[in-house]
């Protein structure tokens, strides 16, 4: 028997099974069809460019079926699985380049190799942040228009079940915001996430979880490449087409609005309907319902999907924030 074929036959079906993990990966928990497909492509391309292979199959003799690594036996997130499963395919599409060497063979590995780092490098971006973001109730914080004094505002919020805080400060210098930010993540005590609007270079400089991005900020693409996998990337999405690019440049969740009519922001109302459709589009995303939000009307938006809720004014402007917290989560008004 042929060793060297033994060799490629072993490289195939690792390969493949790579290939097959990250397909998967890309059609049930991201739904992109174009990944899947592309995934599918060259799982084929591979499992056909070497038909004949298990021919040379020899299982029982193989010395390395029961040796393992300790990092083989755990996983901690998806995005372990895909640069897992990505390493496995392109070091046993290695081994098939140089093996078809040996048996002086014309089949070309490198391109395909070289595509699927493309591809798996897409996988990993679309998958976004390593880092939860899956909040029920995110407070956008804007220290003046705080009725209480800021600090004690968002106290009073985490303690209403708030679990995301969102430092919106338009008017603050970049040494200012710095400061500000590193003073909130302090305040919060890792109890909630904290979120920079806009400043993407602040969040890298203080550390925050994340940074929410508009239409006028930096690209959603770019800033994924600045943040990688470590921190949070948000998108605000003012139509389902939005919504379409801000997932395939890697965003981690929606800020979809207006839902109604705000005095924090002059946005268009986008209302329910737009909504219900992001989230029918995009159901593993996690989507911030915003604009206009109060515990008069938010139960509207549970009644139209598995949505959360990103609030200003109404926890802002409350002299009691910890109950209108708790209001806007339950989705009812509590009589105190």
């Amino acid at each position: 028997m042929n060793n060297v074929r033994r060799m490629i036959d072993a490289n195939v079906n690792r390969a493949a099974e790579g290939l097959r993990v990250l397909e998967d990966i890309a059609r049930f928990h991201l739904n992109i069809q174009e990944l899947s497909e592309s995934l599918k492509r060259h799982r084929h391309t591979i499992r056909h460019a070497f038909p004949n292979s298990i021919l040379h199959r020899d299982t029982q003799g193989d010395v390395g079926t029961d040796i393992t690594t300790d990092e083989e036996l755990t996983r901690s997130s998806l995005h372990d699985v895909v640069i897992a499963s990505s390493n496995r395919c392109c070091e046993a599409l290695r081994v098939i380049e140089e093996g078809v060497k040996l048996e002086a063979c014309t089949i070309s590995v490198k391109d395909l190799r070289y595509a699927i780092y493309d591809t798996a490098q897409e996988l990993m971006r679309r998958l976004g942040s390593s880092t939860p973001s899956q909040w029920r109730l995110c407070f956008v914080c804007t220290a003046s228009d705080c009725t209480l004094p800021w600090k004690e505002c968002v106290e009073q919020a985490i303690e209403g079940g708030c679990d995301c805080i969102q430092v919106r400060e338009k008017e603050m210098s970049t040494p200012e915001l710095t400061t500000h930010v590193q003073e909130m993540i302090e305040l919060v005590d890792a109890r909630a996430a904290v979120i920079v609007n806009d400043r993407i270079d602040v969040m890298l400089a203080t550390g925050a979880t994340g940074v929410h991005l508009g239409k006028e900020d930096l690209g959603i693409h770019d800033a994924r490449t600045l943040c990688g996998q470590q921190y949070v990337v948000g998108a605000t999405v003012h139509s389902l087409d939005e919504a379409h690019s801000a997932a395939s440049a890697g965003a981690d969740y929606f800020g979809v609005g207006a839902m109604f009519k705000s005095n924090t922001k002059d946005s268009e109302i986008r209302g329910v309907s737009l909504l219900y459709e992001v989230c029918q589009a995009y159901p593993h995303m996690p989507v911030l319902a915003i604009g206009g939000i109060t515990p008069e009307n938010c139960s509207q938006l549970y009644a139209a999907c598995q949505c959360s809720l990103a609030v200003s004014r109404a926890i802002a402007h409350s002299t009691s924030p910890a109950t209108v917290a708790a209001e806007l989560i339950n989705g009812v008004s509590i009589d105190l």
